[in-house]
C-alpha cells in the first residue's frame, strides 16, 4: 500500500471522495465493496449528483474518515489516470461566503443538502446565522 499523496490532499478530500464516488465506475464499486450499508446512496450518486444522497454519504465520510482517505489514497496512488491533481485544486479552490445571504427551503433535508455542498465546495467563512421567514431559511455568512 502506497500513503504518498500531495499535502494538499486534507483540503479536498471530501470533494475528491465526492468526484471519484460520481465520475469514477472503480472507485464506486470499491465504496460499495467496503460500506455496503452505503451501496444505494453510492449507486444513485454515480448515476445523479443531485440524487440528495450526498448527505449520507458525507455522514459516513465524517464516521470513517481515516479508513475512507487510506482507501483514496491508495486509488489515487494505484490510479493515477482518475484524477488530475493540479486540475482538480485549481477548479475546486474554496469560495468565499461572507457577505453573502442565501435562501433554501424550510425543511432538514434541503438545510442538510445545503450544509453538504457547502462542504464539498470548500466554502470559507467564519460563522453564519439562520433567520426563518415563513417557508425559507435565510443563511447569512460572515
Amino acid at each position: 500500500m502506497n500513503l504518498k499523496i500531495d499535502k494538499r490532499y486534507s483540503t479536498y478530500s471530501i470533494s475528491i471522495v465526492l468526484y471519484l464516488l460520481h465520475n469514477n465506475k472503480s472507485y464506486n464499486d470499491l465504496w460499495v465493496s467496503n460500506y455496503p450499508d452505503t451501496e444505494m446512496q453510492a449507486i444513485n450518486y454515480f448515476k445523479d449528483v443531485n440524487c440528495g444522497c450526498r448527505p449520507v454519504l458525507l455522514q459516513k465520510y465524517t464516521k470513517q474518515r481515516f479508513d475512507i482517505d487510506v482507501m483514496t489514497v491508495d486509488f489515487i496512488n494505484s490510479n493515477p489516470e482518475c484524477l488530475d491533481f493540479n486540475s482538480f485544486c485549481e477548479s475546486n479552490g474554496g469560495q468565499d461566503l461572507r457577505g453573502n445571504i442565501f435562501s433554501v427551503q424550510n425543511k432538514e433535508s434541503d438545510f442538510k443538502d445545503f450544509m453538504s455542498t457547502l462542504k464539498e465546495k470548500n466554502a470559507r467563512f467564519n460563522s453564519f446565522n439562520t433567520l426563518v421567514i415563513e417557508d425559507k431559511i435565510l443563511i447569512t455568512f460572515f
